[in-house]
C-alpha cells in the first residue's frame, strides 16, 4: 500500500471509513451498573481492507463509543499499515504535533512508523531516516505513550530489546 492510499484512509470522513468496516454492537463489560447488561452500547469495528479490529466500551453511549472506536481504528492503521519504502513526503519529526490535533498526530504517527519499520525498529537508524538524533527521536516518541508502547512491542516482536 502506498503512503497516499493509507493517508487517504486515515483522513477519510467517519462515514467513509465506516463503510469499509464490519460494525458490531455488543453488550459491554466493566462499569455501568445494571445498565451494562441491558443495552448494546459497546462497539466493535473490523476494517475489512486491513483486518484491524478495535473495541470501544468506555462510554454508556453507543454514539460516543463509535467515535472512540473510529479513533482507535485510525491509530491502528497508522501503527500497522506501512508504506514500503517510506516516501519522500513532507514528514518532519519536529516540531511534533499537538495531542489535540488528532488528524495531524495520526499522519505523523503513520509516517514515523514507516521509518521505524524500514529500520527494523532501530532508533538510531530510524533517527537518520527522520533527519534527527536518536535522543530527539526518543523524546518525540515518549511524548505520546501509545507511540512509545507500540514501538516497544514491535521492537520485542522483532527480537530486539526495547527500553522502557
Amino acid at each position: 500500500m502506498t503512503a497516499a492510499e493509507r493517508n487517504a484512509m486515515l483522513t477519510a470522513e467517519d462515514a467513509v471509513l465506516l463503510r469499509d468496516c464490519e460494525f458490531i454492537m455488543q453488550k459491554g463489560t466493566g462499569n455501568g451498573g445494571q445498565k451494562i447488561n441491558k443495552t448494546s452500547s459497546a462497539v466493535r469495528l473490523r476494517h475489512r481492507p486491513t483486518g484491524i479490529a478495535v473495541v470501544a466500551n468506555e462510554e454508556r453511549s453507543q454514539a460516543k463509543n463509535r467515535h472512540i472506536a473510529l479513533r482507535k481504528l485510525r491509530y491502528g492503521i497508522a501503527l500497522r499499515v506501512h508504506a514500503d519504502p517510506p516516501g519522500a513526503d513532507d514528514f518532519a519529526l519536529l516540531p511534533s504535533p499537538s495531542p489535540e490535533n488528532h488528524a495531524r498526530l495520526i499522519l505523523w504517527t503513520a509516517a514515523l512508523f514507516d521509518r521505524l519499520t524500514a529500520s527494523d525498529f532501530d532508533l538510531a537508524h530510524a533517527a537518520t531516516l527522520c533527519g534527527v538524533s536518536a535522543s530527539q527521536l526518543e523524546r518525540a516518541m515518549r511524548k505520546y505513550p501509545h507511540v512509545w508502547r507500540a514501538w516497544s512491542e514491535a521492537k520485542r516482536k522483532n527480537g530486539g530489546e526495547a527500553r522502557d
